[in-house]
């Protein structure tokens, strides 16, 4: 039997007048390269297609799928002249999705492309969809579920539909490390799944979603990339690359390629690889069009590293840690820095992962950051989730107390204003460190 190979598509094609990223040229080269639009989709489909906009941010900040990509993809598709052309999304809990589609440009987008098609005369359907407000679900069953997501609420829509393109835009995010087309689907379920899914195994939930709701074609916005300390303090990247496969494990693992993420500090490639999602390995993954040597641009990741002795002054202790879960010490470590809380706070103690000793400390100085330490959670202030929630590690340090969300009105009361309150002065000193990783102002880093 032959191997299965996976083949990425990568195109960086530039206005020859202006010497910026012709974003349209892009999309088409990347469909082109993968066999062509009118291959791919036949005439009268329902297409769905679901960007990144999980969050109420513009598009200067690369924290959700640029506007002007979610456009190309528009105008690529009505070529095959569907019936309809959807733009889904359900946000990050507590955000609303008609408010992120607005904020992020999206929605203008899809108003200037419907009127556009209407004034021509083309019998296709271009709307904007939020998936948490459809009240037509299907209870599908997870069969060989990975994680505790035994079934999941689908709508009826997502399954019917003939193509759903994965639309995300390539960004390091502090509970997964990165972010990109695998993260991407998670979008797709409502607030009650999407809570339900942190609460054992995000990484092997996002492979049983995607069991359930599987795209057929993947299209990646790196044009500006997210890097830092997203998605909610990102440093936009100039990368300029439009990236396509129908393997989202060969797309992701090729994306890391390109902004130089080591992806073996990445514990979610072995779950996808497991979960037979696509092809893990580089020798059975064709890449054509632009080489990744050609178009490669290092990204600030802060999310990975020695963690074990990165901050000296603190005992951590994350033996056996996954990826989620260091990247997110390293979120909430670097965040008692900026805020002055560092060296006051340094007498606690930080377990993260399953393989590590309690210190003898009274109760009130051991954190126990996420699930894998919940043995101990008599002996220490634990925290739950997996990954636990992405800055609860700082504030619950900050407080004093466990600061996880579920104490009634905590989240009006006392999360929301502490993270607003903290925010200059956090967004100052992720600049800071982002000039000193790229030798440059951040104002110069991106492509506007």
């Amino acid at each position: 039997m032959a191997e299965k190979r996976s083949v990425v598509a990568i195109a960086k094609e530039l206005d020859p007048v202006t010497g910026k990223s012709d974003v349209q040229a892009s999309v088409t080269k990347v469909f082109d390269l993968m066999g062509g639009v009118t291959k791919m989709i036949a005439r009268g489909d329902k297409v769905i297609l679901k960007p990144n906009a999980g969050h109420a941010e513009g598009p200067e900040t690369a924290v959700c799928t640029s506007p002007e990509v979610v456009r190309a993809v528009i105008r690529e598709v009505k070529k095959a002249m569907p019936s309809r052309i959807i733009i889904g999304e359900s946000a990050a809990i507590g955000c609303d999705t008609l408010e992120c589609f607005e904020v992020s440009g999206i929605a203008d987008v899809v108003r200037e492309e419907a009127a556009a098609a209407e004034a021509a005369g083309e019998k296709v359907k271009i709307e904007l969809y939020d998936i948490k407000r459809d009240n037509d679900l299907i209870n599908l069953a997870v069969r060989d579920y990975k994680s505790n997501i035994k079934h999941c609420k689908i709508p009826r829509l997502l399954l019917e539909a003939e193509h759903i393109i994965n639309l995300p835009i390539m960004k390091a995010h502090a509970s997964m490390v990165f972010s990109c087309a695998l993260k991407n689907i998670k979008g797709t379920v409502q607030d009650q799944v999407h809570s339900t899914m942190h609460q054992q195994n995000l990484a092997l939930a996002m492979m049983d979603v995607w069991w359930a709701v599987r795209p057929d074609i993947n299209i990646v916005d790196a044009i500006n990339v997210a890097s830092g300390f997203s998605p909610h303090t990102p440093t936009p990247l100039y990368v300029g690359c439009i990236m396509g496969s129908k393997d989202p494990v060969a797309l992701d693992l090729i994306a890391c390629d390109v902004v130089g993420i080591d992806t073996n500090a990445v514990s979610y490639f072995k779950a996808a690889d497991e979960a037979g999602l696509g092809v893990a390995d580089r020798d059975r993954i064709d890449v054509i069009g632009e080489k990744v040597e050609d178009v490669y641009r290092k990204m600030w990741i802060p999310y990975l590293g020695d963690m074990a002795s990165r901050w000296p002054e603190w005992d951590i202790r994350c033996e056996g840690a996954c990826s989620s879960c260091q990247a997110l010490l390293a979120l909430n470590m670097e965040t008692l820095k900026a805020l002055g809380l560092y060296d006051e706070k340094s007498d606690i103690s930080v377990l993260v992962g399953p393989r590590n000793e309690l210190p003898d400390k009274p109760k009130e100085k051991i954190m126990l950051h996420g699930n894998c330490t919940k043995r101990y959670q008599d002996k220490g202030l634990f925290i739950p989730g997996c990954p636990p929630g992405e800055t609860g590690l700082y504030l619950s340090i900050k407080a004093g107390r466990v600061v996880d969300g579920e104490i009634p009105g905590d989240i009006e009361n006392y999360i929301r204003p502490n993270m607003e309150a903290d925010h200059p002065v956090w967004e100052a000193y992720v600049n800071k460190k982002a000039e000193e990783f790229y030798g440059m102002p951040v104002d110069q880093l991106a492509q506007h």
